[in-house]
């Protein structure tokens, strides 16, 4: 009687847990369409992809401009950024970022934009008539402060453009984060929040609640003739978790991720995102990373090249493209 109780109960669960995806596919949040600028919610960088999305709480290169502007006090001195995503219905995606030291203070600047390109027909011609750029960006410009050596605060102030054919729409928005790092750097946790503002005509921006937590370890610098390196100390892995929390148009989303680096050189990233909104977003995610520092003329400078691979069944996959440049 246990024997069969134990497996009715088992069964059960697995009856529950393998509809629970179907339950969430079709919770429609009540606030979704109701924002602009939707490009926003476009995750910038291709290591943070790689890693299912998670890095407010990691937030240790230029990448972070767009996900916690606090982690910025993690540059040295100067480090640029930019990516491609090739996305689903021939959507591009582009991102740059900047930031650079300024004793304790670190400032950035950042690029995000989406645009494709729509036809225009006035009957069923296999040709279009003309067609015409639609898409949006937003400008911003970043701070980043630690308070003590512990914990750090930055925002970023942002000036948003959308194009959507006859009709133009402007705004404003902000980002505002904070990071602690514990244990020597091995713990962070992150917290931001991200595009609280309006356009011009009143329509909300989707906003949203970003907290993450990260483990990392990193390779000591070698030591020769009793003295230590000049350079910094290189990652060796890290596990990272991420909790989006939209505060208006959507339900939350979960990643996980972990990054390994082998010899100094070669990076390998996995991901994994859980989504509750009401279109598929569960998935995961692969990426890849390679850097080293120039020679001779180049050789302050560090290169970092990442990519990232999002397998979707429902709207394609995604490709992500980006390089790293600390000088």
């Amino acid at each position: 009687m246990l024997k069969r109780r134990t497996g009715l109960i088992i069964m059960v669960l697995l009856v529950v847990i393998g509809t629970a995806p179907c339950v969430h596919a079709v919770s429609i949040h009540d606030g979704a369409g109701t924002t602009g600028a939707a490009f926003l919610k476009i995750d910038g960088g291709s290591r943070p992809v790689g890693m299912g999305g998670a890095f407010a709480g990691l937030a240790n290169d230029i990448n972070t401009i767009f996900w916690n502007p606090a982690g910025l006090t993690a540059v040295d001195g100067r480090e640029l950024t930019a990516m491609q995503h090739f996305s689903f219905a021939d959507i591009n995606n582009q991102t740059i970022g900047y930031a650079q030291r300024v004793d304790r203070l670190v400032w950035g600047a950042s690029f995000l934009g989406s645009f494709t390109e729509i036809e225009r027909r006035q009957g069923p011609t296999e040709d279009p008539d003309s067609t015409v750029t639609v898409g949006g960006f937003a400008t911003g410009l970043s701070f980043a402060y630690p308070l003590g050596t512990a914990m750090s605060i930055g925002g970023t102030a942002k000036v948003i453009s959308e194009q959507l054919d006859i009709q133009n729409a402007y705004g404003a928005a902000a980002d505002v984060g904070v990071i602690l790092r514990l244990f020597d750097n091995h713990l962070g946790i992150g917290v931001a929040v991200q595009n609280a503002g309006v356009l011009d005509g009143g329509e909300n921006l989707p906003m949203a609640l970003r907290a993450g937590v990260a483990y990392r370890m990193w390779k000591q610098p070698m030591v020769e003739n009793g003295t230590e390196e000049t350079m910094p100390p290189r990652e060796l892995w890290a596990l990272v978790a991420d909790a989006n929390l939209p505060l208006i148009d959507a339900n939350p989303s979960f990643h996980i991720g972990a990054e390994r680096w082998f010899y100094d050189s070669v990076a390998a990233r996995l991901g994994y995102q859980i989504g509750m909104n009401e279109n598929p977003s569960n998935g995961l995610s692969l990426g890849v990373g390679v850097r080293r520092s120039g020679e001779d003329a180049l050789a302050n400078i560090d290169f970092q090249f990442d990519y990232a691979f999002v397998p979707d069944a429902y709207v394609g996959n995604a490709h992500r493209i980006s390089f790293i440049t600390r000088f």
